[in-house]
């Protein structure tokens, strides 16, 4: 697969330094909030028993999403949730953190959370199992397949906070991808990427050998997270999620605004046809929007700080800016 370079969903400087995430979601909102209200999308049909604000939030000493806002109740069955982030189509990882704490399960388990393609008919990767055994959880993970394709030996247990990353790794083909699970402890060393996941990488599993194209599906152009309630006695609690393309587990892009360098630009949403940018008359930038699939449609390289963007038809896009080999990205609505 290839790739158009990712665009982060931030309002930054050229100034910028570090590795913003793709989507992030530390569910800093009110209680009882439904995540459908702030960013989140229902996956499938179903829209009974919404996934609601819970409180409190969950910490993990030295995790980058600890301690902020409160947490999401992954504790019915009913309404499922994706949110959405630039699509990946180069060879690239792909690495989703988050805070897992489970309270109950039921006996059989079942997968809470994948990776998502919004464009494939059958969009579920690296789906991620809780499964009662002997009083307490083990893991499990699949690539496409709707099992446990492989668990953890080591068993968790109920009521305890958890790091988990989940890792989509794109390679090259239509049955190359591969995923992976690490699964972190307090007190465990999770600065540096283990040479040695807790479960996989893991390939596809296709029902016809020869055909990549069977009902399981090939890989994915990942642009999504999800999460997916099973059962009425689940009580599965996520909190601080972060998708970046490096493993970044314990800090967010840090970010400089000088004040004659702060990019930023008015009006947003655009509704005369203009943007124009915050940033010094003479320096030469590059413009570039881009569509919600990644895909370029304008170009072009001005010393101005009005741009003119009326060729663009209501929606939203991703405004991408370089200046001084500097680049910065951010949501551009247009009415």
């Amino acid at each position: 697969m290839k790739k158009f370079y990712l665009i982060a969903f931030i309002f930054a400087s050229c100034m910028a330094y570090g590795q913003a995430p793709l989507a992030t979601d530390d569910f800093n909102y009110a209680v009882g909030d439904a995540l459908t209200a702030h960013g989140w999308a229902v996956t499938g049909t179903s829209n009974t028993n919404p996934i609601l604000i819970t409180s409190p939030g969950l910490t993990f000493t030295g995790y980058v999403g600890s301690g902020i806002g409160l947490a999401a109740g992954v504790v019915n069955t009913g309404q499922d949730l994706h949110k959405l982030f630039v699509q990946q189509t180069s060879p690239e990882d792909i690495y989703t953190s988050f805070l897992v704490n489970a309270t109950a399960n039921t006996a059989a388990g079942g997968y809470f959370f994948h990776i998502y393609d919004s464009t494939a008919n059958t969009a579920f990767r690296a789906r991620t199992y809780i499964t009662p055994l002997t009083g307490k959880m083990q893991i499990g993970l699949s690539f496409n397949a709707s099992t446990v394709q492989a668990s953890s030996s080591t068993l968790l247990d109920f009521g305890v906070t958890y790091l988990f990353v989940v890792k989509y790794t794109i390679v090259d083909g239509l049955i190359n991808d591969k995923v992976s699970l690490y699964v972190f402890k307090a007190g465990d060393d999770f600065s540096t990427e283990p040479a040695t996941p807790t479960i996989g990488p893991l390939t596809a599993t296709l029902t016809t050998p020869t055909d990549p194209l069977s009902p399981l599906g090939p890989d994915i152009i990942p642009n999504g997270i999800s999460l997916r309630q099973f059962a009425a006695l689940q009580g599965i609690t996520v909190d601080g999620f972060r998708v970046k393309t490096k493993w970044e587990l314990g800090v967010d892009a840090a970010i400089s605004k000088p004040s004659s360098e702060v990019l930023g630009f008015y009006p947003n949403p655009v509704t005369n046809g203009y943007i124009n940018l915050m940033q010094p008359t003479n320096a030469t930038k590059q413009i570039e929007v881009f569509d919600v699939l990644g895909k370029r449609i304008f170009n072009d390289n001005s010393t101005s700080n009005k741009v003119n963007v009326s060729q663009l038809k209501s929606g939203i896009y991703f405004l991408k800016v370089t200046c001084n080999q500097l680049t910065t990205s951010s949501r551009l609505i247009v009415k």
